[in-house]
């Protein structure tokens, strides 16, 4: 890769960090303040999305965002190939409206290989939502605005480059970083931890 197309690689990722600000809330944990920023672009129904949510991202959550180092930054990006990853993220960003984002998050990681199967996503949001919550959301997910923040994200990571899922954004002083596939936590924290002491 040339030093040109390098530059502009660097400034579409930058760019794409500042426009984390207009992410709808609750797709966002910790302060936009922190030292560090990580958009994840993931698909709920990628076996290795699901492996860096449970075993990197959880305690990324507990160790670095609840304590002001980083903030974190979840994107949708629903691979073609993947025909529920779509719904299962126009339900996600549904489920803030009723203040369940992260439950469904996690639950639809969890109950992953069985919604992928057998299509019913539905069923997976239902283990943490009341039947009323449920019954909202089912609505609000196929409202054009709900699918309008999904196709955004989609666009913005279009716009990088993402190239596949999981894909991590890591931003620390104006340099973004993108990290594609699974990475484990402990060379995710070494990683942070030496940006940390710059």
């Amino acid at each position: 890769m040339n030093n040109k197309i390098a530059g502009l690689f660097l400034f579409a990722l930058i760019a794409g960090s500042a426009e984390q600000k207009s992410t709808p809330a609750g797709k966002t944990l910790g302060i936009a303040t922190a030292p560090i920023t990580i958009e994840v672009f993931s698909d709920y129904e990628c076996t290795h999305c699901k492996q860096l949510y449970e075993e990197t991202l959880r305690p990324l959550m507990r160790d670095y965002v609840s304590k002001g180092k980083v903030y974190f930054v979840h994107r949708d990006y629903p691979l073609p190939q993947h025909v529920n990853a779509r719904p299962a993220a126009c339900l996600a960003n549904a489920s803030r409206q009723v203040n369940k984002y992260e439950e469904v998050c996690a639950a639809l990681f969890r109950q992953q290989a069985v919604w992928s199967a057998n299509g019913n996503i539905e069923a997976a949001v239902a283990t943490v939502l009341t039947p009323v919550e449920l019954t909202k959301v089912r609505l609000l997910a196929k409202d054009p605005k709900i699918t309008a923040e999904v196709e955004g994200d989609i666009a913005l990571g279009q716009k990088i480059h993402v190239s596949q899922t999981p894909t991590m954004v890591i931003t620390h002083k104006g340099r973004s970083s993108p990290v594609a596939g699974y990475v484990d936590y402990s060379i995710l924290r070494t990683y942070l931890d030496d940006l940390l002491s710059k």
